[in-house]
């Protein structure tokens, strides 16, 4: 994962990209990026702009604004893709060790059986 964020910037980011979505879009495709105003006195806000999940840019318009970048838009997929990863790890270990198991327990059975054939 490229940003590594606490839970209160992802909450804050989540927010901005949800906001930006309902707004600009037309038909649930993204029509044009939202701009947010820049608040210097925001720590969260600059913190974000540390960790690079927003830029700051000067308009000539609206003057200094802050724009969601894109890797503040592909944290949220590239987290989900990791968790999911992670979770299928999980399971292929799980399977892994379960067949360990069963493996070692035909063993036990067949020796055992062996043992009183031998006799």
């Amino acid at each position: 994962m490229s940003l590594q964020l606490n839970l209160a910037q992802e909450r804050e980011l989540h927010r901005l990209i949800d906001y930006e979505r309902s707004l600009c879009s037309a038909n649930s495709d993204p029509v044009f990026r939202c701009a947010f105003p820049y608040r210097p006195d925001n720590d969260l806000q600059a913190e974000l702009i540390e960790t690079g999940a927003l830029n700051v840019k000067n308009d000539p318009r609206h003057g200094t604004i802050v724009v969601i970048s894109s890797s503040g838009y592909s944290h949220f997929p590239e987290k989900a893709r990791d968790e999911k990863a992670e979770y299928d790890r999980a399971r292929r270990d799980a399977r892994l060790i379960g067949m360990t198991a069963l493996f070692s327990a035909v063993c036990m059975a067949v020796g055992f059986l062996l043992g009183l054939i031998a006799r």
